[in-house]
C-alpha cells in the first residue's frame, strides 16, 4: 500500500567542512608527549607507512610541561587519543615545522575533531601559525568562547595569565644640587671630603684631567 502522507522530516546531518586536501584514516597513536603533541604510527600517505612520527596539532598551544594546567592538558589529549587507537589526519599548507614535527589536524576514532575539542574545553589556547589557517575561524571562536566562560586553564591559571607585572623601579633622578654651586665661596679640594662631580663648567677649577670628577686624589 502506498503511503500518501508526508514523510517525517529527518534531523539535519552535520557535514564536516570541505577541504582541499583529503583526510587520511588508519594511523595509530603510539605515544602521548604532551597536551598538543603525540607520536603516530603511519599508514602511508601523509605519514610514512610503518614509521612512528611526531605530530604537533595545528592551531592550538597547550601549556608547557611543568607549567600551570599542563598535567590536565596531557591527560585530556590522552582521553581523546588513547594509545593504540586509530586517528584520521589532515594537513594544511606546511607539512612540517622546523623541528621536523608533522603539523596536522587530528580526528579520533569517534570522529571528534581533537584540535577544536582541546581548545573548546580550555585545555589549550587557539594560536594561529601562518600560513596554516584552514580551521582557524572555528578554532579561534572556540578559544574565545572558552576564555569567556573561564573553561579549563582560563580559570585555573587566571592568576598567572592575568596578574599585572610588578611596577618598574624608576631610576633615581640626579638631584638638582648634584654639582657644586658656583662661588662664592671658592672651594678647594682640602675643603671637600672626597671626589665630587664638578659639572660642565667646573666653576671651582677642581677637575685637573677633565673627566668631570674633581678632587680624585682625596
Amino acid at each position: 500500500m502506498t503511503d500518501t502522507g508526508e514523510a517525517e522530516a529527518e534531523p539535519p546531518v552535520e557535514i564536516p567542512p570541505t577541504t582541499d586536501s583529503p583526510t587520511v584514516p588508519g594511523h595509530v597513536v603510539d605515544r602521548i608527549i604532551d597536551g598538543d603533541t603525540i607520536e603516530v604510527r603511519g599508514a602511508g600517505g601523509i605519514l610514512p607507512k610503518g614509521q612512528t612520527s611526531t605530530v604537533r596539532l595545528l592551531e592550538i598551544d597547550a601549556p608547557e610541561v611543568g607549567t600551570c594546567y599542563s598535567a590536565e592538558a596531557t591527560a585530556r589529549i590522552a582521553e581523546l587519543l588513547p594509545v593504540g587507537s586509530s586517528v584520521r589526519i589532515e594537513r594544511d599548507k606546511d607539512l612540517k615545522d622546523p623541528y621536523d614535527r608533522y603539523l596536522l589536524y587530528v580526528w579520533n576514532d569517534q570522529e571528534e575533531f581533537v584540535n577544536h575539542s582541546l581548545v573548546s574545553t580550555g585545555h589549550a589556547e587557539a594560536v594561529l601559525y601562518q600560513p596554516n589557517d584552514k580551521y582557524w575561524p572555528s578554532i579561534s571562536q572556540a578559544g574565545s568562547d572558552a576564555q569567556g566562560t573561564g573553561a579549563g586553564l582560563w580559570t585555573a591559571c587566571a592568576e598567572e595569565t592575568q596578574a599585572p607585572a610588578p611596577p618598574a623601579i624608576p631610576e633615581p633622578a640626579p638631584p638638582q644640587d648634584a654639582y657644586l654651586p658656583p662661588p662664592p665661596p671658592d672651594l678647594d679640594c682640602s675643603d671637600l671630603d672626597g671626589p665630587v662631580p664638578v659639572g660642565p663648567d667646573d666653576p671651582h677649577r677642581l677637575d685637573r684631567d677633565g673627566d668631570g670628577i674633581g678632587c680624585e686624589s682625596n
